[in-house]
């Protein structure tokens, strides 16, 4: 029934880029992303870096996993999200310790992310407790009318409670910054991969924080953050490149798109092992990514914004203030600029 339903989408959105005088639907989608600054050709050029200089640092980290965890390696994917054989860190603390602790990094971090957080506490621009029949997810959203970012979450005990108050509020922390500095509402925010910058620098920023939310958990928290942070990028890659294959051939059948998926999949990501699963063996794992059925090549901006955010990183571990300078530059600019004369 899924494969019937991406048949339709591939076939709609195929016509759709025909009709509109495109080959087909790629140029549609880059100009529905709003990518006017880079092309396929330099997506392709990343793609072939992450391919080349990342995937083998991944690999032995996954080597280094298994070596930890006492398995063989390639680890089953029933296994591979277990960093630490004692278990994954979590927060320590109720939804108010963790939200208090928000308020004491958020304080001491900046004078700019003090005045945004109190902002976003006093007037209550955050739902983020689970409650019995509340929408599921967590995203950041704006309210034009007040001038303000609003953060939506579903708090659940794990280490994603954390990275509401780090990754959402950054998506926040740039939309209270740049409604101070940009006189078009839709300036606010920018293109996908220049605002997952904004979000995933954060992250990295509050390093020095974390021991308020975990504890004695603190260096395996920074260690299984940065681990995520780089292995996800050839999986993200994997996405992108199963969406470009898919349109440039629209007519191929389900399971020529699954063959073309487990292809992707052995060349970004070796060591995914489905451990005789013959669905996920057959190249069936693209399925569970909800971006590629609803959001059209909406997905390597995270792998492009990561790669920034890591040099945001570097930065700060040479010098916290400087990077930091240019991480608020950054947030101010909002959508004013192109994707290259932002960076």
């Amino acid at each position: 029934e899924l494969d019937e339903i991406y048949n339709e989408l591939v076939k709609l959105r195929h016509g759709m880029g025909r009709k509109l005088g495109y080959e087909g639907y790629t140029p549609l989608g880059y100009d529905r992303m709003h990518r006017n600054c880079y092309t396929e050709a330099d997506v392709d050029s990343f793609r072939a870096a992450v391919q080349q200089y990342l995937v083998p640092v991944v690999k032995r980290m996954y080597m280094q996993q298994a070596k930890r965890l006492g398995f063989d390696f390639p680890l089953s994917f029933a296994d591979k999200d277990l960093i630490f054989r004692s278990g994954n860190p979590v927060p320590v603390g109720n939804t108010a310790e963790i939200l208090a602790n928000g308020t004491r990094f958020y304080n001491e971090l900046s004078p700019e992310t003090a005045e945004f957080w109190n902002h976003m506490m006093e007037n209550e621009m955050m739902d983020v407790e689970a409650k019995p029949g509340k929408s599921a997810g967590g995203y950041c959203t704006r309210i034009h009318a007040l001038k303000t970012p609003f953060i939506f979450s579903n708090f659940n005990g794990t280490a994603a409670d954390v990275d509401v108050l780090t990754h959402e509020a950054g998506h926040a922390f740039e939309a209270y910054s740049a409604y101070k500095t940009q006189q078009i509402a839709e300036y606010t925010y920018s293109t996908s991969e220049i605002n997952e910058i904004h979000s995933m620098s954060m992250e990295h920023f509050t390093y020095p924080w974390m021991d308020l939310f975990f504890g004695e958990d603190t260096d395996r928290r920074l260690y299984s953050h940065l681990f995520g942070a780089l292995s996800v990028i050839p999986y993200l890659v994997s996405v992108d490149e199963f969406q470009h294959r898919v349109f440039e051939k629209p007519d191929m059948t389900a399971e020529e798109r699954k063959a073309v998926w487990r292809s992707i999949e052995r060349k970004y990501q070796p060591w995914r092992d489905y451990d005789g699963n013959e669905f996920l063996e057959s190249g069936g794992f693209w399925m569970q990514k909800q971006h590629i059925f609803l959001y059209p090549f909406y997905y390597v901006d995270y792998a492009l914004a990561q790669t920034c955010a890591f040099m945001y990183y570097k930065r700060m571990c040479e010098d916290k203030q400087e990077a930091w300078n240019g991480y608020l530059e950054l947030c101010k600019k909002g959508g004013s600029l192109g994707y290259f004369e932002t960076l």
